[in-house]
């Protein structure tokens, strides 16, 4: 092999990734999503942090979809330098796994831009509610002392 093409090559390829690197613009912000699992049939509050995704004025609005998600609310936290930062409450009851949401940006002027993001449902935990058996048992544990009490202390008296 001939050295002198390798180097040709090598310079090559040196030269087109310095220009690749150089001309790519950089990841300035990200949408980001917490929690991203959801108990399912639960009311979850989310933390929507969204970047500037057109030039202009912040969104003024949040509109949330996604199939088997009931969105209960959505409410604007705060505006960091161009990110703005959103609570959403929803409720998801379609069937546990990742279940993809679309995210719609409504701005002032009447456009929107929509970004796709994605959260996890997790099953409900089986037998979750109130343990109201043992709070009878021990109410009525509870009763039964105290009734003995009071006829130990009539017998004393």
């Amino acid at each position: 092999m001939k050295r002198v093409s390798l180097r040709h090559a090598n310079v090559g390829a040196t030269l087109a990734t310095l220009f690749v690197a150089l001309s790519a613009e950089p990841a300035l912000a990200h949408v980001d999503v917490q929690p991203r699992l959801v108990e399912q049939g639960r009311s979850t509050d989310l933390r929507v942090e969204l970047p500037q995704l057109r030039p202009g004025a912040p969104p003024k609005g949040l509109e949330v979809e996604g199939p088997g998600v009931e969105v209960l609310f959505v409410r604007k936290q705060a505006s960091k330098r161009l990110e703005t930062v959103w609570t959403v409450r929803l409720r998801a009851s379609g069937q546990p796994g990742n279940v993809p949401l679309v995210l719609r940006a409504l701005y002032p002027a009447g456009g929107s831009v929509e970004v796709d993001a994605a959260v996890i449902v997790v099953p409900a935990p089986a037998g979750a509610g109130f343990p109201w058996p043992g709070v009878i048992v021990g109410a009525g544990l509870a009763a039964g002392f105290l009734v003995i009490a009071l006829l130990v202390a009539r017998r004393k008296a």
